[in-house]
């Protein structure tokens, strides 16, 4: 039995009875992600946790976005790790000195799953675009003796562990 199979055999006993009415081509989007989650598995070097995580917040989010899933705090916590996920991904590529923007990339994670989940907060969003404002100011002028020293602060708070 396939993994396609099995996933769809577990939504015709998980969903209730004439609920796939709605949703006719639910078999086939989730045959695509496993497609996806396959392809993506030979092409990338990606964890299989990662994906799997993904792909099932995925499929919960497309449930919930369809009124047959309804526990958001699930898909807000494997958001979470996805953000988290991509966030390390991150850390790992990049230069030492783009390391400052730590925080704002990973408030601005949170926020769009924020968005994502809930509504669309004004206030917050000029919070977070603050925020990168800060520290695009302070990553211009890390050379200047005054802000060089924040900004060697900013990239090793989190190097002490």
């Amino acid at each position: 039995m396939t993994l396609t199979k099995i996933l769809i055999y577990l939504l015709f006993f998980i969903l209730p009875f004439g609920q796939l009415e709605r949703l006719p081509n639910l078999p086939i989007y989730l045959h695509d992600l496993v497609i996806l989650f396959l392809i993506i598995l030979n092409f990338k070097k990606l964890c299989v946790l990662c994906i799997s995580v993904s792909l099932t917040w995925i499929i919960l989010l497309i449930l919930f976005l369809t009124n047959i899933f309804a526990d958001k705090m699930i898909i807000a916590i494997l958001m979470g790790h996805t953000s988290l996920g991509i966030f390390y991904l991150w850390e790992i590529n990049v230069r030492e000195k783009f390391k400052i923007f730590r925080l704002p990339l990973l408030l601005t994670f949170i926020f769009i799953i924020y968005l994502v989940l809930e509504n669309f907060e004004f206030n917050s969003f000029l919070i977070i675009i603050g925020l990168w404002l800060i520290f695009f100011l302070i990553y211009l002028f890390r050379n200047n003796k005054k802000f060089s020293k924040v900004a060697k602060k900013l990239i090793e708070c989190c190097k002490k562990w």
